[in-house]
């Protein structure tokens, strides 16, 4: 019995180092651990950027630039129909639907905010402004014929048509964000605040016709018969705004970027249609206006890069982003009748989608 127990004894004595190093080796933090709340020191600590993803207390400030475009499908303002179309076709709607496209534009986001510290708030001011146009243009081709889809006077003479359309994007958020550490290399945000919106497009199209008013023979200039159309409305509003905010800290400084949030925007909605003509025929001037509930939801997914340079932290980042604005715009449609015998007609509502890069650069102080 002496000498097992002896030999017991002495593997319990080699084992103590090795066990004392191993709780040493864990007590070491790898290089992709998050420093607890306490252990940090934001002015003194000398750690690589990944390390420190999240500020301790102070100002911060962020520009961005945004290079977006409008998406909608409720612009159409024309139909391009074959040689065979006739009034005597069964089929009612024959031919290519020309429709506004809106360009890439470049916009700006500017916000600042004050950070109390990890374990409360973070709040911040960001301003958005974006300003889109677009437009397209159809001629008469031999043998076809372009119609209007608003009342004009025009009937089969119409020889081009233009429309053109701006969008004038701009919202004012109030928000606060709590920071969660949920792993050693993942941080999520959960955002709740307000949010003002300030939206309004205007849209024309000009319905042309080779037929004169009138001709000037010394002069060789004439007045050609036109219908213009214009269709504009605004919305101003304000709501409720909650999301997710979430990095993933890959290295070197790196991280990728998700982020999700919903709005509720009550507000005032207007519109206005107008419809002239070069003879001096008003053939239509609405303003229906109401109030309604508009829901918006974002989405922003990118990568990032962090460093953090003595008291002070960079970071720059690009991001796909998109803003859709459910039901939003809205436009009538109605035949063209005598003001006695006016009738409402139809009306389409469409999104308004917005959808683009977001790069940009925040300073922590």
């Amino acid at each position: 019995m002496k000498n097992p127990m002896l030999m017991i004894g002495i593997l319990t004595l080699a084992c103590i180092p090795f066990a004392h190093a191993q709780e040493k080796q864990q007590e070491k933090k790898s290089s992709y651990e998050f420093p607890e709340y306490s252990e940090q020191d934001y002015h003194s600590l000398d750690a690589p950027s990944y390390e420190l993803p999240y500020q301790e207390t102070g100002p911060h400030i962020q520009g961005e630039f945004l290079y977006w475009q409008n998406i909608e499908s409720n612009l159409i303002y024309a139909i391009d129909q074959p040689p065979h179309a006739s009034n005597t076709d069964v089929i009612g709607l024959e031919g290519h639907l020309k429709q506004v496209t809106y360009r890439w534009d470049p916009g700006v986001r500017v916000g600042a905010g004050w950070k109390f510290s990890p374990e409360t708030l973070d709040v911040s001011l960001i301003y958005t402004y974006f300003h889109n146009e677009g437009g397209d243009a159809v001629k008469q081709r031999p043998g076809r014929t372009l119609k209007g889809v608003f009342p004009d006077f025009l009937g089969d003479t119409i020889s081009d048509i233009s429309s053109t359309a701006d969008l004038m994007y701009q919202t004012l958020d109030l928000q606060a964000t709590h920071t969660f550490q949920s792993s050693s290399s993942f941080v999520m945000d959960f955002l709740f605040g307000v949010r003002g919106a300030w939206i309004s497009q205007g849209w024309n199209t000009c319905y042309k016709s080779n037929n004169l008013i009138f001709f000037d023979p010394f002069s060789g200039f004439g007045q050609r018969f036109e219908t213009l159309v214009q269709n504009t409305w605004k919305f101003s509003g304000a709501g409720l705004r909650t999301g997710l905010s979430m990095d993933w800290f890959i290295g070197w400084g790196i991280y990728a970027h998700v982020q999700t949030s919903m709005s509720a925007i009550v507000g005032r909605f207007r519109n206005k249609q107008q419809i002239d003509s070069t003879t001096q025929v008003r053939y239509s001037k609405v303003h229906p206006s109401d109030t309604r509930i508009i829901p918006s939801w974002e989405i922003l997914l990118g990568l990032g890069w962090r460093k953090n340079i003595s008291s002070y932290a960079f970071k720059v980042f690009c991001n796909w982003e998109m803003n859709l604005w459910s039901r939003l715009n809205q436009t009538y449609f109605y035949p063209a009748t005598t003001v006695d015998d006016s009738k409402v007609g139809s009306w389409s509502r469409d999104s308004v989608n917005l959808q683009g890069i977001t790069a940009g650069i925040g300073v922590e102080f």
